[in-house]
């Protein structure tokens, strides 16, 4: 009985010794955790990793960015430097932070845009991708089938409400919108790129002079140097800017 005492109080004071150990080092690891079948993301310099609430694997965290969380079957966007991954609650995946911007997120099928530097990736609500950030431009964003611009320098990309895609920015023009079928016209240098509304295209911006808009089936006029578009609201085509001239309106017929 004298050997026996000893001995079972040196058993419990060695287990109570080693318990706070394991507990420390559960604390320091900052990856995401997961409540289902998907994995946590794993931390970075800096940037936790990204949760994960469904199938899909939580996000890695990046040198100061996080990683994106999941709550459906789309993996969450990596944290880049300085930019958090995008969420995702749908089965699209979100998009990876970049320098300075946050991946885009993503709420159905479509993929969030990445991260550019200063400018964040577009969301997605529908079936379409958002567009990628650009350098201090936000990429556009999607709600439908069609698939938002990508941000040019200093210019956003356009957005899409429909099938048709939005836009690219240009250097210091922002890409044209669409909700309908059409595709939004490119921003120029200074110039923004024409709006469709219909199953027509948007002007391209030009030197200083905005696309031409459409409403119809006819295409937007593009801008010359230092003048706009011309718009169309009928079958016919806009007539294109000249250099400091604007474009002709169409209503049926061609400029």
């Amino acid at each position: 009985m004298r050997f026996i005492t000893p001995l079972i109080a040196f058993v419990l004071l060695a287990s109570v010794g080693a318990a706070p150990t394991e507990r420390r080092g559960d604390i320091v690891a900052r990856g995401g955790p997961t409540h289902s079948s998907g994995h946590g993301g794993n931390a970075g310099n800096g940037g936790n990793g990204g949760f994960s609430s469904g199938h899909g694997n939580g996000g890695n965290g990046g040198s100061g960015g996080n990683g994106g969380s999941t709550s459906g079957h789309g993996n969450g966007g990596n944290g880049g430097g300085g930019g958090s991954g995008g969420n995702t609650s749908g089965h699209g995946n979100g998009g990876n932070g970049g320098g300075g911007g946050s991946g885009g997120n993503s709420h159905s099928s479509g993929n969030g845009g990445s991260g550019g530097h200063g400018g964040s990736g577009g969301n997605t609500s529908g079936s379409g991708n958002g567009g990628s950030g650009g350098h201090g431009g936000n990429g556009g964003s999607t709600v439908g089938s069609g698939n938002g611009g990508g941000a040019g320098n200093g210019g956003s990309g356009g957005n899409s409400h429909g099938s048709g895609n939005g836009g690219s920015g240009g250097g210091g023009g922002n890409g044209g919108n669409t909700s309908g079928s059409g595709n939004g016209g490119h921003g120029g240098s200074g110039g923004s790129g024409g709006n469709t509304s219909g199953s027509g295209n948007g002007g391209a911006g030009g030197h200083g002079g905005n696309g031409g808009s459409t409403s119809s089936h006819g295409n937007g006029g593009n801008a010359g140097n230092g003048g706009n578009g011309g718009s169309t609201n009928g079958s016919g085509n806009g007539g294109a800017g000249g250099a400091g001239g604007n474009g002709g309106n169409s209503g049926s017929g061609h400029h």
